[in-house]
Protein backbone atom coordinates (compact mmCIF):
# COMPACT_ATOMS: atom_id res chain seq x y z
CA UNK A 1 0.00 0.00 0.00
CA UNK A 2 0.94 3.62 -0.45
CA UNK A 3 1.85 5.68 2.58
CA UNK A 4 -1.40 7.63 2.22
CA UNK A 5 -3.39 4.42 2.67
CA UNK A 6 -1.39 3.44 5.75
CA UNK A 7 -2.22 6.82 7.29
CA UNK A 8 -5.90 6.75 6.31
CA UNK A 9 -6.26 3.33 7.93
CA UNK A 10 -4.27 4.17 11.06
CA UNK A 11 -6.43 4.05 14.18
CA UNK A 12 -3.93 3.51 17.00
CA UNK A 13 -2.81 6.61 18.94
CA UNK A 14 0.90 7.30 19.33
CA UNK A 15 1.76 6.65 22.97
CA UNK A 16 5.18 6.73 24.65
CA UNK A 17 5.67 5.00 27.99
CA UNK A 18 8.83 5.92 29.86
CA UNK A 19 10.79 3.52 32.04
CA UNK A 20 9.69 5.40 35.14
CA UNK A 21 6.04 4.84 34.21
CA UNK A 22 5.07 8.20 32.70
CA UNK A 23 2.75 7.91 29.69
CA UNK A 24 2.71 10.52 26.93
CA UNK A 25 -0.01 10.73 24.28
CA UNK A 26 1.71 12.43 21.34
CA UNK A 27 0.45 13.58 17.95
CA UNK A 28 0.67 10.71 15.48
CA UNK A 29 -0.44 9.56 12.06
CA UNK A 30 -3.88 8.53 13.32
CA UNK A 31 -4.67 12.19 14.09
CA UNK A 32 -4.41 12.93 10.36
CA UNK A 33 -6.31 9.93 8.99
CA UNK A 34 -9.52 11.92 8.48
CA UNK A 35 -7.86 15.12 7.13
CA UNK A 36 -5.97 13.03 4.58
CA UNK A 37 -9.09 11.13 3.54
CA UNK A 38 -10.84 14.48 3.01
CA UNK A 39 -7.90 16.04 1.17
CA UNK A 40 -9.20 16.81 -2.34
CA UNK A 41 -5.86 16.53 -4.15
CA UNK A 42 -3.40 13.70 -3.54
CA UNK A 43 -0.27 13.26 -5.67
CA UNK A 44 2.10 10.29 -5.77
CA UNK A 45 5.30 11.12 -7.68
CA UNK A 46 7.09 8.63 -9.88
CA UNK A 47 10.80 8.09 -9.29
CA UNK A 48 12.03 10.08 -12.30
CA UNK A 49 10.07 13.15 -11.25
CA UNK A 50 11.43 12.81 -7.71
CA UNK A 51 14.98 12.79 -9.09
CA UNK A 52 14.23 15.80 -11.32
CA UNK A 53 12.82 17.83 -8.43
CA UNK A 54 15.74 16.91 -6.18
CA UNK A 55 18.31 17.83 -8.84
CA UNK A 56 16.57 21.15 -9.49
CA UNK A 57 16.26 21.94 -5.79
CA UNK A 58 19.91 21.30 -4.99
CA UNK A 59 21.55 22.58 -8.17
CA UNK A 60 24.24 25.23 -7.86
CA UNK A 61 22.45 27.80 -10.03
CA UNK A 62 19.46 29.99 -9.21
CA UNK A 63 16.88 28.29 -11.44
CA UNK A 64 14.62 27.79 -8.43
CA UNK A 65 15.60 30.45 -5.92
CA UNK A 66 15.42 33.11 -8.62
CA UNK A 67 11.75 32.34 -9.24
CA UNK A 68 10.36 32.41 -5.71
CA UNK A 69 8.37 35.56 -6.43
CA UNK A 70 6.42 33.68 -9.10
CA UNK A 71 5.85 30.50 -7.12
CA UNK A 72 2.50 29.42 -5.66
CA UNK A 73 1.37 26.40 -3.67
CA UNK A 74 -1.09 24.85 -6.17
CA UNK A 75 -3.94 24.08 -3.74
CA UNK A 76 -5.14 24.94 -0.25
CA UNK A 77 -5.15 21.25 0.73
CA UNK A 78 -2.62 18.97 -0.92
CA UNK A 79 -0.86 15.64 -0.37
CA UNK A 80 2.49 14.79 -2.02
CA UNK A 81 4.15 11.38 -1.65
CA UNK A 82 7.31 9.85 -3.06
CA UNK A 83 9.65 6.89 -2.93
CA UNK A 84 12.42 7.84 -0.52
CA UNK A 85 15.05 5.69 -2.26
CA UNK A 86 14.79 7.79 -5.45
CA UNK A 87 15.11 11.04 -3.50
CA UNK A 88 17.99 9.67 -1.43
CA UNK A 89 19.98 8.54 -4.49
CA UNK A 90 19.68 11.91 -6.22
CA UNK A 91 20.37 13.79 -3.00
CA UNK A 92 23.65 11.91 -2.53
CA UNK A 93 24.63 12.84 -6.09
CA UNK A 94 23.77 16.50 -5.56
CA UNK A 95 25.28 16.65 -2.07
CA UNK A 96 28.13 14.11 -1.82
CA UNK A 97 28.64 14.99 1.84
CA UNK A 98 25.08 13.79 2.51
CA UNK A 99 25.40 10.05 3.04
CA UNK A 100 21.67 9.46 3.43
CA UNK A 101 22.23 7.31 6.51
CA UNK A 102 19.56 9.12 8.52
CA UNK A 103 16.86 8.12 6.01
CA UNK A 104 18.15 4.66 5.06
CA UNK A 105 15.32 3.00 6.98
CA UNK A 106 12.58 5.08 5.31
CA UNK A 107 10.66 3.58 2.39
CA UNK A 108 8.21 6.37 1.57
CA UNK A 109 7.76 10.02 2.54
CA UNK A 110 4.58 12.05 2.35
CA UNK A 111 3.72 15.69 3.02
CA UNK A 112 0.28 16.99 3.97
CA UNK A 113 0.11 20.66 2.96
CA UNK A 114 -2.27 23.38 4.11
CA UNK A 115 -1.95 26.72 2.32
CA UNK A 116 -3.61 30.11 2.30
CA UNK A 117 -5.85 31.00 -0.69
CA UNK A 118 -3.05 32.96 -2.36
CA UNK A 119 -0.67 30.00 -2.17
CA UNK A 120 2.15 32.06 -0.70
CA UNK A 121 2.16 30.66 2.83
CA UNK A 122 1.17 27.47 4.58
CA UNK A 123 2.31 24.56 6.71
CA UNK A 124 3.72 21.09 6.03
CA UNK A 125 3.29 17.93 8.08
CA UNK A 126 5.76 15.18 7.21
CA UNK A 127 5.05 11.45 7.41
CA UNK A 128 7.15 8.33 6.82
CA UNK A 129 6.79 4.63 6.26
CA UNK A 130 9.79 2.61 7.41
CA UNK A 131 11.07 -0.92 6.83
CA UNK A 132 10.29 -1.98 10.38
CA UNK A 133 7.58 -4.54 10.95
CA UNK A 134 4.76 -4.11 11.52
CA UNK A 135 4.71 -1.17 9.14
CA UNK A 136 3.14 1.79 10.88
CA UNK A 137 3.12 5.35 9.50
CA UNK A 138 5.09 7.87 11.52
CA UNK A 139 4.58 11.61 11.93
CA UNK A 140 7.49 14.05 12.18
CA UNK A 141 7.60 15.96 15.44
CA UNK A 142 8.43 19.18 13.58
CA UNK A 143 5.96 21.21 11.54
CA UNK A 144 7.36 23.25 8.63
CA UNK A 145 5.91 26.74 8.19
CA UNK A 146 6.20 28.37 4.74
CA UNK A 147 6.11 32.08 4.02
CA UNK A 148 7.33 32.90 0.52
CA UNK A 149 7.07 36.63 1.27
CA UNK A 150 8.61 36.62 4.74
CA UNK A 151 12.07 36.46 6.24
CA UNK A 152 13.79 33.82 8.37
CA UNK A 153 13.20 33.52 12.09
CA UNK A 154 15.79 35.11 14.35
CA UNK A 155 15.19 32.76 17.29
CA UNK A 156 18.18 30.65 18.42
CA UNK A 157 18.05 26.86 17.90
CA UNK A 158 17.35 26.29 21.61
CA UNK A 159 14.01 28.09 21.18
CA UNK A 160 12.69 25.04 19.31
CA UNK A 161 12.23 23.21 22.62
CA UNK A 162 10.35 26.23 23.97
CA UNK A 163 7.73 26.10 21.22
CA UNK A 164 9.19 28.81 18.98
CA UNK A 165 9.72 28.59 15.22
CA UNK A 166 13.37 28.66 14.22
CA UNK A 167 15.25 28.89 10.92
CA UNK A 168 17.75 26.56 9.25
CA UNK A 169 20.62 27.88 7.13
CA UNK A 170 22.98 26.34 4.56
CA UNK A 171 26.08 28.47 4.10
CA UNK A 172 27.57 26.05 1.55
CA UNK A 173 24.77 26.37 -1.02
CA UNK A 174 23.38 29.89 -1.63
CA UNK A 175 20.34 28.61 -3.52
CA UNK A 176 19.31 26.15 -0.81
CA UNK A 177 19.97 28.80 1.82
CA UNK A 178 17.64 31.19 -0.02
CA UNK A 179 14.93 28.51 -0.13
CA UNK A 180 15.30 27.71 3.56
CA UNK A 181 14.86 31.38 4.43
CA UNK A 182 11.21 30.94 3.42
CA UNK A 183 10.65 28.37 6.15
CA UNK A 184 10.32 28.17 9.89
CA UNK A 185 10.42 24.94 11.88
CA UNK A 186 8.34 24.40 15.00
CA UNK A 187 7.73 21.42 17.27
CA UNK A 188 4.15 20.20 17.42
CA UNK A 189 2.81 21.21 20.88
CA UNK A 190 2.53 17.71 22.37
CA UNK A 191 6.03 16.82 21.15
CA UNK A 192 7.38 20.12 22.43
CA UNK A 193 6.03 19.42 25.92
CA UNK A 194 7.43 15.89 25.80
CA UNK A 195 10.94 16.87 24.69
CA UNK A 196 11.03 19.85 27.05
CA UNK A 197 10.29 17.47 29.91
CA UNK A 198 12.53 14.51 29.08
CA UNK A 199 15.50 16.21 27.37
CA UNK A 200 17.11 17.68 30.46
CA UNK A 201 20.81 17.58 29.60
CA UNK A 202 22.48 20.01 27.19
CA UNK A 203 23.84 17.21 25.00
CA UNK A 204 20.45 15.49 24.81
CA UNK A 205 18.71 18.74 23.91
CA UNK A 206 21.24 19.41 21.15
CA UNK A 207 20.66 15.93 19.71
CA UNK A 208 16.88 16.37 19.79
CA UNK A 209 17.11 19.70 17.97
CA UNK A 210 19.55 18.42 15.34
CA UNK A 211 17.70 15.19 14.58
CA UNK A 212 14.27 16.80 14.57
CA UNK A 213 15.34 19.42 12.04
CA UNK A 214 17.37 17.03 9.88
CA UNK A 215 14.30 14.85 9.48
CA UNK A 216 12.34 17.54 7.62
CA UNK A 217 14.73 20.24 6.37
CA UNK A 218 15.43 18.53 3.03
CA UNK A 219 11.73 18.38 2.07
CA UNK A 220 10.94 22.04 1.39
CA UNK A 221 13.35 22.64 -1.54
CA UNK A 222 12.05 19.54 -3.31
CA UNK A 223 8.43 20.60 -2.87
CA UNK A 224 9.18 24.10 -4.16
CA UNK A 225 10.86 22.57 -7.20
CA UNK A 226 7.78 20.43 -7.80
CA UNK A 227 5.43 23.42 -7.52
CA UNK A 228 7.52 25.37 -10.01
CA UNK A 229 7.53 22.50 -12.50
CA UNK A 230 3.77 22.15 -12.11
CA UNK A 231 3.37 25.85 -12.89
CA UNK A 232 5.54 25.96 -16.02
CA UNK A 233 5.19 22.48 -17.52
CA UNK A 234 1.91 21.43 -19.06
CA UNK A 235 3.27 18.02 -20.05
CA UNK A 236 3.54 16.55 -16.56
CA UNK A 237 1.67 13.29 -16.99
CA UNK A 238 -1.21 12.83 -14.54
CA UNK A 239 -2.69 9.36 -14.17
CA UNK A 240 -5.76 9.25 -11.91
CA UNK A 241 -5.87 6.10 -9.79
CA UNK A 242 -9.40 5.15 -8.77
CA UNK A 243 -9.37 1.66 -7.24
CA UNK A 244 -13.11 1.01 -7.50
CA UNK A 245 -12.87 -2.70 -8.29
CA UNK A 246 -10.14 -3.30 -5.74
CA UNK A 247 -12.11 -1.44 -3.08
CA UNK A 248 -15.21 -3.51 -3.85
CA UNK A 249 -13.19 -6.65 -3.23
CA UNK A 250 -11.70 -5.17 -0.06
CA UNK A 251 -15.19 -4.30 1.16
CA UNK A 252 -16.30 -7.91 0.73
CA UNK A 253 -13.31 -8.97 2.82
CA UNK A 254 -14.10 -6.42 5.51
CA UNK A 255 -11.11 -4.22 4.71
CA UNK A 256 -11.05 -0.44 4.53
CA UNK A 257 -10.93 1.16 1.04
CA UNK A 258 -7.81 2.56 -0.58
CA UNK A 259 -7.69 6.27 -1.37
CA UNK A 260 -7.92 7.74 -4.84
CA UNK A 261 -4.86 9.68 -5.94
CA UNK A 262 -3.01 10.97 -8.99
CA UNK A 263 0.28 9.49 -10.14
CA UNK A 264 2.42 12.35 -11.40
CA UNK A 265 5.35 11.87 -13.77
CA UNK A 266 7.56 13.88 -16.12
CA UNK A 267 8.66 12.10 -19.31
CA UNK A 268 12.31 13.08 -19.62
CA UNK A 269 12.51 12.86 -23.41
CA UNK A 270 8.95 13.97 -24.16
CA UNK A 271 8.90 16.46 -26.99
CA UNK A 272 12.61 16.14 -27.70
CA UNK A 273 13.31 17.36 -31.22
CA UNK A 274 16.33 16.74 -33.40
CA UNK A 275 18.22 19.66 -34.91
CA UNK A 276 21.31 19.04 -37.00
CA UNK A 277 22.06 22.71 -37.54
CA UNK A 278 24.97 23.97 -35.48
CA UNK A 279 25.69 27.53 -34.48
CA UNK A 280 26.87 29.69 -37.36
CA UNK A 281 29.96 31.86 -37.10
CA UNK A 282 33.61 31.37 -36.39
CA UNK A 283 33.06 29.12 -33.39
CA UNK A 284 33.15 25.44 -34.15
CA UNK A 285 29.71 23.91 -33.72
CA UNK A 286 29.11 21.51 -30.85
CA UNK A 287 29.08 17.77 -31.23
CA UNK A 288 25.73 16.05 -31.44
CA UNK A 289 24.39 15.77 -27.88
CA UNK A 290 21.24 15.79 -25.80
CA UNK A 291 20.24 18.88 -23.81
CA UNK A 292 18.16 18.23 -20.72
CA UNK A 293 14.99 20.17 -20.01
CA UNK A 294 15.57 23.29 -17.96
CA UNK A 295 13.91 26.48 -16.76
CA UNK A 296 14.44 29.85 -18.41
CA UNK A 297 13.19 33.09 -16.89
CA UNK A 298 12.42 36.19 -18.95
CA UNK A 299 11.37 38.99 -16.58
CA UNK A 300 8.11 37.83 -14.96
CA UNK A 301 7.61 34.80 -17.17
CA UNK A 302 9.11 31.34 -16.75
CA UNK A 303 9.56 29.02 -19.71
CA UNK A 304 10.26 25.33 -19.73
CA UNK A 305 12.79 24.65 -22.46
CA UNK A 306 12.07 21.06 -23.33
CA UNK A 307 14.75 18.43 -23.85
CA UNK A 308 16.17 18.41 -27.37
CA UNK A 309 19.10 17.31 -29.49
CA UNK A 310 21.72 19.83 -30.57
CA UNK A 311 24.91 19.91 -32.63
CA UNK A 312 26.56 18.44 -35.74
CA UNK A 313 26.51 14.71 -36.35
CA UNK A 314 29.62 15.09 -38.55
CA UNK A 315 31.56 16.45 -35.57
CA UNK A 316 30.88 13.33 -33.55
CA UNK A 317 28.53 12.68 -30.67
CA UNK A 318 28.70 12.85 -26.89
CA UNK A 319 27.99 9.33 -25.65
CA UNK A 320 28.55 10.00 -21.96
CA UNK A 321 29.50 12.85 -19.68
CA UNK A 322 31.20 10.56 -17.20
CA UNK A 323 34.90 11.33 -16.81
CA UNK A 324 37.25 8.75 -15.31
CA UNK A 325 40.43 10.07 -13.71
CA UNK A 326 43.37 7.77 -13.14
CA UNK A 327 46.62 8.39 -11.32
CA UNK A 328 49.78 7.81 -13.39
CA UNK A 329 51.56 4.55 -12.74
Amino acid sequence: MRLLDHIAQCTEPFVVRQDRGDVWRLAGANDFALPLARCPLRYVLNDELVRTCTALAYSEGDELSGCLDLLRIPAEQLWVEWNEAARREELVRALPECTGGATADILRTGILISADPLGRSGSLRTFWLTRREPQEPLLAAVETLIDLDGGPSTCPPEALLQGEAIAVFDSRNPQVDRLLQCAGFRLEPSWQRYYFSVATGAETRAQVIERSLAAVAFDLPILLALFLLMAVRDDLAQLPVKPFRLNAKRARLGRRPLLEHIELSAPVFAGASVSLDGARGTRRGPRFHHVRGHLVRRRNTIYWRGPHWRGHVRLGSVRTRTVELRLPG
